[in-house]
């Protein structure tokens, strides 16, 4: 069997394994008795049994022998600064998202943060509470209805 196919049949059999893996996972996660310890098994675990199943699909309708298109880069292009400051503004914004959540509240600085982030590097104001509301959505939705994590008392409701 020539090295071609072998790679071929290789990548098929790779696919397989993985997908398997996170099935048995799954299946194991369906027996535990507490669903908050295995929402995480069942997001992630279903997402990669899927993406698995793609690949498997993806190499066997692929010819062994024929050329691969060239896959998707990720290779960030070298930022130059368009500040003088440099780190400096990355911690400020670091820092203040901190400050923020600890002042306001966690559910609450998240799209504050995000519309001015968003803002500050360009984004017209449709796109910025888009995102915001998107963040706001993500961190009600998982954090406050399916964990019910309980936030820290802030500043600003401590001197209320």
């Amino acid at each position: 069997m020539n090295k071609d196919r072998r790679l071929h049949y290789e990548g098929a059999l790779f696919a397989v394994v993985i997908g398997l893996v996170l099935l048995w996972a799954l299946r194991v996660a369906h027996g535990w008795d507490e669903l908050r310890a295995s929402i995480i098994i069942f997001l992630l675990g279903g997402i990669g049994v899927c993406l698995a199943a793609v690949q498997l699909i993806m190499d066997l309708r692929s010819r062994p022998g024929e050329p691969q298109a060239e896959g998707i880069h990720f290779d960030a292009p070298s930022l130059q600064s368009g500040s003088r400051w440099g780190n400096f503004e990355i911690w400020g914004w670091i820092l203040g998202f901190y400050a923020a959540i600890r002042v306001i509240g966690f559910p609450t600085a998240v799209p504050l943060f995000v519309v001015s982030y968003a803002k500050t590097y360009g984004a017209s104001w449709f796109l910025a509470c888009l995102l915001a509301a998107v963040a706001w959505a993500f961190v009600y939705g998982v954090f406050e209805h399916i964990l019910h994590v309980p936030w820290p008392e802030t500043i600003l409701a401590g001197l209320f």
